[in-house]
C-alpha cells in the first residue's frame, strides 16, 4: 500500500496550506473544529506497464462544515479541486503521474453538518 500512502501524502500537502481549514485528517477526528478535511477511503488498482510499475489509487477527500447553508463549505470544495488538479511531484517513491477529478459535490446537512466529497483517481509509477 505504498503507493497509496504515497498519494495520501500528496493530497495531504496540498490542503494543508488551507487557511479556511483546521486540519487535515487521515480519519474522523475526535474533536476537531470545523471546517476540516478527511481524507479516505481509498482504493489501489494495478496500473503497471511493460516499462514500469504503476498504480491508481482512487481516493475520496470530505471536507466537513457545521455552518448553516452551503456557500462556505462550497467555496473550500471549489478551491480544494483547484488545488488536487495540480497535483504533481514525488512522494516516497512514487512519481504522481496523472490527477484527475471524478466528481465532487455537497451533501445536505446531517444533525447540522455539511458534507462536500471530491472523488479523485491519481496515477502514480514507481521511481
Amino acid at each position: 500500500m505504498g503507493a497509496s500512502l504515497a498519494m495520501q501524502k500528496a493530497v495531504v500537502a496540498a490542503l494543508a496550506d488551507m487557511t479556511a481549514l483546521t486540519g487535515v485528517y487521515d480519519g474522523p477526528p475526535a474533536d476537531a473544529a470545523a471546517p476540516y478535511a478527511v481524507i479516505g477511503p481509498d482504493l489501489l488498482l494495478d496500473w503497471s506497464h511493460k516499462s514500469g510499475i504503476g498504480h491508481e489509487v482512487r481516493l475520496l477527500v470530505t471536507l466537513w462544515d457545521d455552518r448553516p447553508g452551503g456557500a462556505r463549505l462550497r467555496g473550500l470544495v471549489g478551491e480544494a479541486v483547484a488545488r488536487l488538479r495540480n497535483l504533481s511531484g514525488s512522494w516516497d517513491g512514487h512519481r504522481l503521474v496523472i490527477s484527475r477529478l471524478q466528481r465532487a459535490g455537497v451533501d445536505g446537512p446531517e444533525d447540522g453538518w455539511r458534507a462536500g466529497t471530491i472523488e479523485l483517481r491519481l496515477f502514480s509509477e514507481q521511481v
